[in-house]
């Protein structure tokens, strides 16, 4: 938090696009098929039979936008930010995006194989076709980028390069209409590595697509920010409110988006904003993070895994969301169009939430929405309609079920939940040492007076459900109360007021709970000063991360060295989640006692990070 401060965009050209992709694609693209595309991406038959949840969740999950591909094209103008910047394949795989090999044409793939052949033989990997944008627009419109997805100019999802109705002479442009789209994949997926691993170009790799893992440092940020017109994304933005006298709320000294700035002046802002560090070298907005929360305060938090979700509740960190079909209706209706926002029910919305603060989100945005063309001059303010296809709920403002007074259609939320159940989490990791492994279990399991770390006390074993309720702020963070600012008093609408902490080691750690909390749903019931809180974690999958706790803030080189830092008694008592193995008393001394592994205790945070790194849901 910057604590000082609490006291038409014209589209460039992309010449030669069109003529670029076709002169790669005659030669890659043998596919000549002139088939139809059913929405799932299979040939559409007369006979096809009805699908089943699972499978209709499946492709929900990989290739459903809700319509939201006209926010991202025609608003955030993404495809065109893209194209315009000369993205390359290596670029994209810097940023963290994942290819799913199994989309692309037979051609591309053999272009791709025949790249990678000329890197194993010397050749840079600049000189090769994976350093040419144009390969890059090739691959969005085989569908082959994980979580972005392409539709043609009637609206029309095009079919994977894969698919036999994918023909040779297809290419993406923009320029003539052509759009892409947002699904849950773009952050919830990932690959095997089978092609291009992690690590050859970034964190980005080529393979089989993996359902249900974070898009680990994923660039969500700099991706944002390639957008021609960033600005459209203002709600989720870090803002300098005038209703507050210019004070802002993020990590860092980022000064915020002022109002009073140009346009231009403002979307430097904030591409600044999405891509700057902190000057202890922090991302404003931090890699392998998302912000679902249209308050206007930097608060990303880190991308939660989506597989197991019938043993994860309440939904997102904040745990304002008791159902993940809530949850979800939440992303596609507002996260991934704020354009809602804008109607009478968002506004409503906003208003409930932040009031006076909320009113200022919603007249800015729909001022810098005009301002870059994205809303024509001739819509009156109450005839702005979002982009996102959805029904009308007549829900109060802020009901979970519909936030903003809409619904996506039920049948594929509730597909889109029957198949993120029943995704496992990712095996345990080759190499782990089997007896550090049981002795970390039981510093897991036991209670501190037998030597344990009594991490049970909050945690589940890996195949049990999480508690449904938040645990409280005071909890997690114990300096909460000692410096609380009050902004607005919010106890007339019964839910927790906006306030913020100066106090402590790390008063950013209640940054996602200033505005949006679980208080919304009446949680947590404990006593006043206790709200609001944190949902747990499913504590699977931690091998593939390094950064731990919702923002992302405690990390190490490794996934073993970012949890033994978390669990390292070393960072304090007024730290975030200072419970560690061995413990601390209340004034920070180191506890004795029979504690397992003995000595200093490092030997027994090595065990319980061994057996951290060890769960799953697999047998």
């Amino acid at each position: 938090m910057n604590s000082q401060s609490l006291k038409s965009s014209p589209y460039p050209l992309v010449s030669g696009v069109s003529v670029l992709l076709a002169a790669l694609l005659t030669g890659c693209n043998n596919s000549s098929s002139t088939s139809v595309a059913a929405s799932d991406g299979t040939t559409a038959t007369p006979e096809t039979p009805a699908v089943s949840p699972v499978a209709l969740g499946k492709t929900v999950f990989s290739y459903e936008t809700f319509g939201n591909e006209r926010f991202w094209t025609d608003a955030m103008r993404l495809p065109q930010g893209l194209a315009g910047a000369g993205v390359t394949p290596l670029d994209a795989l810097n940023l963290g995006l994942n290819v799913n090999v199994e989309a692309l044409s037979p051609g591309t793939a053999t272009a791709l194989a025949g790249a990678l052949d000329q890197i194993k033989a010397g050749t840079s990997p600049s000189d090769t076709v994976l350093a040419k944008p144009e390969v890059t627009l090739a691959l969005i419109n085989e569908g082959a980028v994980i979580g972005v997805v392409p539709f043609d100019a009637a609206g029309k999802r095009k079919p994977l390069g894969s698919d036999p109705a994918f023909t040779n002479d297809s290419v993406f442009n923009p320029l003539v209409g052509d759009r892409i789209g947002v699904s849950c994949s773009l952050c919830h997926a990932a690959t095997d590595n089978s092609i291009v691993p992690v690590g050859f170009a970034g964190p980005g790799s080529v393979g089989k697509q993996v359902d249900g893992v974070i898009a680990e440092k994923l660039d969500v940020g700099a991706i944002f920010a390639a957008a021609e017109n960033p600005l459209a994304y203002l709600p989720f933005l870090q803002l300098s409110y005038d209703a507050l006298g210019d004070a802002t709320l993020g990590r860092g000294s980022f000064a915020g988006i002022k109002s009073s700035d140009s346009i231009a002046d403002q979307t430097a802002a904030a591409r600044e904003y999405l891509t700057g560090m902190t000057a202890e070298g922090l991302r404003h907005y931090p890699i392998s993070s998302f912000d679902a929360t249209p308050d206007g305060i930097g608060n990303a938090t880190y991308i939660p895994p989506f597989f197991r979700t019938d043993l994860a509740a309440p939904w997102g960190s904040s745990g304002a969301f008791e159902k993940l079909d809530d949850f979800n209706n939440l992303v596609y209706t507002v996260a991934l169009d704020p354009t809602s926002l804008l109607t009478k029910d968002g506004r409503a919305f906003l208003n409930f939430l932040a009031g006076p603060v909320g009113d200022e989100i919603a007249e800015r945005y729909e001022t810098v929405l005009r301002a870059t063309h994205v809303i024509p001059d001739a819509t009156t303010s109450d005839a702005i309609k979002p982009f996102v296809t959805a029904n009308a709920t007549g829900l109060a403002a802020g009901s979970p079920t519909g936030p903003v007074g809409l619904r996506v259609d039920e049948s594929k939320l509730q597909a889109l939940r029957a198949y993120t159940d029943q995704l496992q989490s990712p095996a345990a990791s080759a190499g782990l040492n089997p007896e550090k492994v049981a002795l970390g279990e039981q510093i897991f399991m036991m209670p501190r007076t037998a030597g344990g770390a009594n991490c049970i006390a909050c945690h589940t074993a890996p195949d049990k459900a999480v508690e449904s309720f938040v645990r409280p702020l005071e909890q997690l963070y114990r300096p909460y109360s000692n410096n609380l600012l009050t902004l607005l008093d919010r106890s007339d609408k019964g839910i927790t007021n906006i306030q913020k902490t100066l106090a402590g080691a790390d008063p950013n750690y209640d940054l996602s709970l200033v505005v949006l909390d679980a208080s919304i749903r009446g949680e947590p019931v404990s006593a006043p000063g206790s709200k609001p809180g944190y949902a747990k974690p499913l504590l699977l999958d931690l091998n593939a991360k390094d950064d731990f706790l919702h923002d992302g803030s405690v990390g190490g080189a490794t996934a073993a060295a970012g949890l033994n830092k978390l669990l390292d008694p070393a960072r304090g008592t007024e730290s975030p989640h200072p419970f560690y193995f061995p413990g601390l008393s209340a004034t920070g001394e180191l506890q004795l006692g029979p504690y397992l592994g003995n000595g200093d205790g490092s030997a027994g945070r090595e065990a319980l990070t061994e057996y951290l790194r060890s769960r799953t849901t697999q047998p």
